[in-house]
């Protein structure tokens, strides 16, 4: 090699570093020019100039391999870059060869050698250098290697350039972000191969998801510029603590959804997300045990996509809820299921939805973009409806995950009710006796157990052949089948005990809990359909309550809305339980009409509602507040006026965050329903009094 070839292959770091500090770096240095010697092209080192730098930079990146002959051996991987625009390519070169030059299988990495440096015949233009050393223990692997080794190449060399290329069109601040697209777009189809499709639709995927990279990190750095000038200007609202809220959600929202968002809306997500969070910290030192909920409706525009045009304007929901307890959920489809009950005909945008959750923090903070099914743009409307009713959708959406029920079978009690039945049936045409118990929970199921008793006649089918003639979807369990003695000394009576199990998704309600009533009557009404009528034995009070709510849902005329939701509610916890059978439906519908009044009252002026009114014989009064503790109040009062049961009936339900109890007194004496009325009057009025002191 002649001196001014040894001149030009001479090299330095491209850092600044002192050969005083403990590191002998001359040593390495000269290491990695012996390298780079084996690997340049001979033109370079033969006739250096600025043309063969210029040719040097145009075939970069170069790679070499070795080839060796059998394993186990070592493989010697080279690369050699330029140092600007490239950083992180050493990891990059590292990862894929050690995952990809055999798919399915990490190879060892037993040495990796790395250098930024300049040509010091050079020192215009930095250069990076890479060598790794893989660990091959098999003829079977090595062959496999040197299958796969071209395209990896080719891949490895299309992404650097690619990648290279993006940001140095990134970092040119004058133009727009749809020219640097098409700039990026370009230029990788100027070093594609056209006949490649394949590698084309991947590198084009694997520049769509760098792009978001890039966009992203680009997107940080201005949010945190803009962030710092309020700091300063605004302590009260915004302190340092911001900052770690921004790098806490980008971590959160990924880089696709930064990278897909415009810089204003990311701001303004962080930003409310810190007031939402720092507001929620305050209620609930406050008040623990309630459920506070801060929400806000944005519109947002998602960006130019890799290729793609502006998306459709959509709507974000962000919002910050707490759990009261360990055992509940607040999930995705928690949100979702809660918006659709405002607004059907919406869906969700794809890897919108973001969920901020900690086992340890109560405070659940959430993002999810939605649109509508046909793109149309959202109504003033339509907006307004679900900034109205989504705050308490979302309430009532947290699921309690609740441990599975089970309930021991008491076969003393079976035998009971056996026996019971068998009197029942006297004459040859009685229908079968029934009594239907729920017996256990489990997460897919609800079961039953069926104490069944009938009059065998001439030819009857047994159980199992009734059930698979019939067409049901039920399945017998357990079943045991004996006989109790015989009618008219000749008709044996049969007794089959069995058990019944149903999907429990079925019963589900919008609050999550489960409608065990409604689960019963579809056994005791398919027992019905496939015997051709039954007795309901113990069901008798529950049907008639059925009929009572059918007949007070179709007076409210509300089938299918939320309302219908409040409807069961109220009904069901109509105390004593009996009462649900007996009053009056239109007396109910009055006070149920009462209810959605006091849910429409404003309690920024007030802190309780009250009303009154007469139906004949009958007082209705309902009373209501946002604080929970009214309903102790008013309980308590009744122990004291020791009302009794048959004479009043009480309904308490908790909606939208407005606590409801309602009373049904029913007294001829209106002197007494007076009293019954001012007394409760006095007493809130008292309530409020020590309320506001």
């Amino acid at each position: 090699m002649t001196l001014c070839e040894q001149k030009e292959m001479r090299i330095k770091p491209a850092f600044q570093y002192r050969n005083d500090d403990g590191i002998a770096y001359d040593p390495y240095v000269s290491f990695i020019e012996e390298i780079l010697r084996g690997i340049l092209p001979k033109a370079f080192t033969g006739n250096p100039n600025r043309e063969t730098i210029q040719a040097l930079n145009e075939s970069l990146p170069i790679m070499t391999w070795n080839e060796p002959a059998k394993a186990p051996c070592t493989l010697c991987c080279s690369l050699l870059c330029h140092g600007e625009l490239t950083s992180g390519v050493g990891r990059y070169f590292a990862d894929i060869l050690s995952r990809w030059l055999i798919p399915g299988k990490f190879l060892n990495l037993s040495s990796v050698h790395s250098l930024d440096f300049r040509f010091i015949a050079h020192p215009d233009q930095s250069y990076f250098f890479t060598q790794v050393l893989l660990d091959v223990e098999t003829e079977q692997q090595l062959a496999m290697i040197k299958r796969n080794q071209d395209n990896l190449r080719q891949e490895i060399r299309l992404n650097i350039l690619s990648v290279r290329h993006a940001r140095s069109v990134i970092a040119i601040k004058k133009l727009s972000s749809d020219q640097k697209k098409a700039m990026i777009e370009e230029s990788i189809a100027t070093v594609l191969d056209p006949s490649s499709k394949n590698l084309e639709s991947n590198l084009f995927g694997q520049m769509h998801n760098f792009w978001l990279h890039l966009s992203a990190e680009d997107k940080i750095q201005q949010i945190q510029e803009q962030f710092s000038p309020l700091v300063e200007e605004r302590l009260k609202v915004f302190d340092a603590t911001i900052f770690h809220e921004i790098k806490h959600a980008i971590l959160l929202f990924g880089e696709k959804f930064t990278g897909l968002r415009d810089i204003r809306h990311l701001s303004r997500l962080i930003s409310y997300q810190y007031l939402f969070r720092r507001t929620m910290m305050r209620q609930l030192l406050e008040s623990p045990e309630e459920r506070h909920l801060s929400i806000k409706i944005l519109k947002s525009q998602l960006l130019l996509t890799l290729g793609g045009k502006n998306g459709p304007t959509v709507l974000g929901i962000l919002g910050a809820m707490n759990v009261l307890r360990e055992n509940e959920l607040f999930e995705e489809r928690h949100i979702l299921e809660a918006i659709l009950h405002c607004l059907p005909q919406v869906r969700k945008v794809e890897n919108s939805f973001v969920l901020d959750r900690n086992s340890h923090d109560p405070i659940r903070l959430f993002y999810l973009e939605i649109e509508k099914n046909d793109s149309s743009p959202f109504s003033i409307l339509e907006i307004k409806e679900l900034k109205k009713n989504l705050p308490h959708e979302l309430k009532e959406n947290v699921e309690s995950v609740l441990h599975p029920v089970l309930m021991p079978r008491n076969d003393e009690e079976i035998m009971r009710n056996i026996l019971l039945l068998s009197q029942q049936l006297k004459y040859i045409n009685d229908l079968p006796q029934v009594i239907i118990s729920f017996n256990a929970q489990t997460e897919q199921s609800l079961q039953f157990i069926v104490i069944l008793l009938r009059v065998l006649r001439e030819n009857e089918l047994s159980l199992p052949e009734i059930f698979s003639q019939s067409g049901t979807d039920f399945k017998i369990e357990e079943l045991e089948v004996k006989q109790v003695g015989l009618l008219r000394k000749r008709y044996p009576k049969e007794s089959s005990v069995f058990k019944i199990s149903l999907d429990k998704k079925k019963f589900l309600r919008r609050d999550f809990t489960i409608d065990l009533f409604k689960a019963r009557q579809e056994v005791s009404t398919e027992l019905s359909n496939i015997f051709k009528g039954i007795r309901d034995f113990n069901g008798g009070i529950h049907s008639k309550q059925q009929e009572v709510f059918q007949t007070l849902r179709s007076l409210i005329n509300e089938t299918s809305s939320p309302t219908d939701f409040l409807l069961e509610n109220f009904f069901y916890s109509l105390t004593p339980p009996l009462r649900q059978s007996l009053i009056a439906p239109t007396s109910l519908k009055n006070l149920f009409l009462l209810m959605q009044e006091a849910l429409l009252a404003d309690y920024t002026k007030e802190t309780f509602f009250l009303k009154e009114q007469l139906e004949d014989a009958e007082q209705l009064i309902m009373a209501a507040s946002t604080m929970s503790c009214i309903k102790d109040e008013l309980f308590s009062l009744l122990i004291k006026l020791k009302i009794p049961a048959s004479d009043l009936t009480y309904t308490y339900v908790n909606a939208q965050g407005i606590h409801c109890i309602g009373y049904i007194y029913q007294n001829n004496d209106p002197n007494m329903r007076t009293l019954f009325h001012s007394t409760v009057m006095s007493c809130l009025k008292e309530w409020q009094a020590r309320i506001k002191k």
